[in-house]
């Protein structure tokens, strides 16, 4: 596919166009192409939830319900809290549930570099503690988010209670991805920092009630500089993820959902790219024996705003086995 067939703009809940590494060959090339310009850093929107000392930064988590266990959203490359208001809602009266910005996006300050799996965990689990909201947990993550949930599960084993993977990245596919798209990231994250994208482009379902908070959001300079990080260092996040594969994933109930509507060309690299990415989800149904794999039929990777009721299903699926457990020992 020619880099002009790339698409040109950020989106990070666009309806069929991947806006983190999973998508490594259609992302990186365009947007860091784009001539810069600036953003203003002030956002004068009141956050939803609270701001949380996180070794010297502020940490935004905004958290609904108050049942056991608890449910951890997180978002994949360039997205944040908002975007899961509605699943929140769902969910709220049943559970308590928690969204929060990693560092750098929505009302969350900037972090120390790189901006890693191994870092962003840490982050969160110190952000939690310090909260005072404690496991159990049910992580749900998102694209790169999945990272996150992935090493919270392995090295805070015994804090987690269940996965929900939403057409998640896997450790291997940067390597695994056929080599077009390997070159688009060798040759993009060589360009000069200082191009940057100029707009996001919100998805169609995205909460309405909070489209122009997240526009605003979505392009502080805190938000696209920690994108481009995030982009920089996903092979080194893959790393780390392998690293901590000799702490065992619990036989905790996991359940993955993987898009089912096609988001690469229909060309010979295109279907390349998809044969490669449905191996990589099916990877992640195997990550333990109490795995669940589900297929959007109707979504592209924005699973969460395209098929919300799909996620929402996933968690009660987890809720229910997790409840089910606490019975049995006389929880």
């Amino acid at each position: 596919m020619s880099e002009s067939n790339v698409v040109g703009e950020k989106s990070i809940v666009q309806k069929s166009v991947v806006l983190d590494p999973i998508i490594l060959a259609l992302l990186l090339l365009s947007f860091l192409a784009i001539p810069r310009v600036a953003w203003s850093d002030r956002v004068s929107f009141k956050p939803p939830g609270k701001l949380i000392d996180v070794n010297g930064r502020k940490m935004h988590i905004y958290c609904i319900g108050n049942k056991s266990p608890t449910i951890i959203l997180d978002s994949g490359t360039g997205g944040f809290s908002l975007e899961w208001k509605d699943i929140q809602h769902s969910l709220s009266q049943y559970v308590r549930v928690c969204a929060y910005d990693r560092a750098g996006y929505g009302w969350s300050d900037m972090g120390p570099l790189p901006r890693t799996t191994k870092r962003i965990t840490h982050e969160l689990h110190t952000l939690l503690q310090n909260a005072g909201i404690h496991g159990p947990y049910i992580m749900v993550g998102h694209s790169f988010g999945g990272f996150t949930a992935q090493y919270f599960a392995r090295y805070f084993n015994h804090e987690i209670a269940g996965i929900v993977l939403i057409d998640s990245s896997h450790e291997e596919q940067v390597y695994r991805l056929p080599e077009n798209g390997k070159d688009v990231v060798r040759r993009s994250l060589h360009q000069d920092r200082s191009n940057m994208v100029t707009r996001s482009v919100l998805h169609e379902h995205f909460p309405k009630e909070v489209a122009a908070v997240a526009q605003q959001l979505m392009t502080r300079w805190t938000a696209l500089l920690t994108w481009r990080e995030e982009m920089a260092n996903y092979a080194l996040s893959s790393r780390e993820l392998r690293d901590v594969h000799d702490r065992p994933i619990l036989e905790i109930p996991i359940v993955v959902l993987t898009r089912g509507k096609r988001v690469w060309p229909n060309t010979p690299y295109g279907d390349a790219m998809e044969t490669v990415w449905k191996e990589l989800q099916d990877e992640l149904s195997s990550l333990n024996g109490n795995s669940t794999h589900i297929i959007a039929e109707n979504s592209g990777h924005v699973i969460h705003l395209d098929e919300p009721e799909l996620v929402v299903d996933a968690i009660h699926d987890v809720l229910d086995f997790v409840e089910k457990e606490l019975d049995g020992q006389g929880g």
